[in-house]
């Protein structure tokens, strides 16, 4: 039996090793490229309401089976004296699993939707994305429950259950936004069809489940599990909203404004949210170092300081969460410059959601310079990350709810 399981091991291992990696990396590689390919020289091209019938018909194979091999082929011609990209390939191979994970569980969920007579556009609330976004709300919650416990008791497995239920709970959210793209083109004879990020309800999805992978990335690489405590409760006040915004009715499937209809919209909000979901990682290390000083400073001696990472190691998960999302969010504001010239004819226009993405951007840029250029740890940047967070936070739902302008799609209806 030992030797069975240390088999099972040692191959499942070896899946996210050396060649194999590789070649599968390069494999994934090649099939996205052959998606891009498709999109540019198929007889059709790109139709954004159509794509998603595109990749799974006979001819999105074809070219994704192909840009596959291509890859493939690519892979076995690398040296394995080239260290390095076996290693990007290491990375990177279990992220594309992941993906596949995701998108196998969606097409698993399509099996329980309701019959085609059955769905209206009136009435959305039999589609069966409603009851996986459930799951993930319960599980997200209870991961919460669980590392707060495990505050409390670190020895025994309630941490390894909090990591665990937030990793179910990013492949139910995530396959509930593949299911809702799915399901908007069973409404209204496919017309409405688009990406799952065209409104508050499931854009707060995208943020739960950036949030949890950003966490359990750095929970794994740096053993901060404590931090945890901090994170998850931030998810669990999101859930809370995104509730409410379902029982007000700003959960169903609409159509696009003209604005939105654009492959912009697929890579500009994605890319938004990854800078989120890291500033409010980098809160919530911020809100943990606060707490670690306060009780360093009035000479405790509870049981959390021995479960709570340094203060050192606090402001390094900060800094590295800011790391992550500060270059994606300048991006993400640079391609909606571009999508803005394409959709208003201007790069920038001082609407209300672009005044409030700049004085994000810049409160994120000075923190990073703060510290790069003049040192400054500790108190001062745990502050910042948390009231930058806020910032954040009014930028990403407080001007969609409380101002209007260009972006005033983005409001309650």
């Amino acid at each position: 039996m030992t030797a069975i399981t240390a088999d099972k091991v040692s191959f499942t291992s070896s899946m996210y090793k050396g060649r194999i990696a590789h070649v599968r990396n390069w494999a994934y590689l090649g099939l996205l490229a052959g998606l891009a390919a498709m999109a540019m020289f198929a007889g059709g091209g790109y139709v954004e309401d159509n794509f998603v019938f595109q990749m799974f018909s006979l001819e999105g194979v074809k070219w994704m089976a192909g840009g596959a091999v291509v890859g493939m082929g690519y892979a076995f011609t690398t040296s394995e004296s080239k260290f390095r990209a076996f290693r990007f390939s290491e990375i990177l191979v279990p992220w594309f699993d992941g993906a596949v994970l995701m998108v196998a569980l969606m097409g698993l969920y399509t099996l329980f939707e309701p019959s085609e007579a059955m769905i209206t556009y009136e009435d959305q609330s039999n589609l069966f994305s409603g009851n996986v976004v459930m799951t993930m709300n319960v599980v997200m919650l209870f991961s919460a429950l669980c590392y707060i416990a495990y505050l409390f008791a670190p020895d025994s497995f309630i941490g390894k259950l909090g990591t665990a239920t937030a990793w179910i709970g990013v492949y139910a959210g995530g396959s509930a936004l593949l299911l809702r793209w799915y399901e908007s083109y069973l409404l209204m004879g496919g017309d409405i069809g688009h990406a799952p990020v065209s409104n508050l309800y499931e854009v707060f999805i995208l943020l739960f489940c950036v949030i949890c992978v950003i966490y359990l990335t750095l929970e794994s690489r740096h053993n901060a599990r404590g931090l945890g405590a901090f994170v998850m409760p931030i998810v669990a006040a999101g859930i809370f909203f995104s509730i409410w915004l379902e029982s007000i009715g700003q959960s169903d499937i609409k159509p696009l404004v003209p604005a939105l209809q654009s492959y912009w919209m697929k890579i500009h909000v994605p890319l938004n949210f990854v800078g989120y979901g890291s500033f409010a990682v980098a809160c919530a290390a911020g809100m943990a170092w606060l707490f670690r000083n306060r009780l360093e400073e009035s000479g405790s001696q509870s049981r959390l300081l021995s479960v709570f990472p340094s203060l050192k190691q606090l402001d390094n998960l900060a800094y590295k969460a800011v790391a992550i999302g500060f270059p994606a969010f300048t991006l993400a504001t640079i391609l909606g410059a571009a999508w803005a010239a394409e959709a208003w004819g201007g790069y920038w226009s001082w609407d209300p959601k672009e005044t409030w993405a700049l004085i994000v951007w810049l409160v994120y840029g000075a923190y990073l310079h703060a510290r790069f250029s003049h040192g400054l740890q500790g108190k001062t940047l745990a502050w910042w990350a948390v009231l930058g967070f806020l910032v954040t936070i009014f930028c990403f739902v407080g001007v969609n709810m409380y101002l209007s302008g260009l972006h005033s799609y983005g409001q309650l209806t």
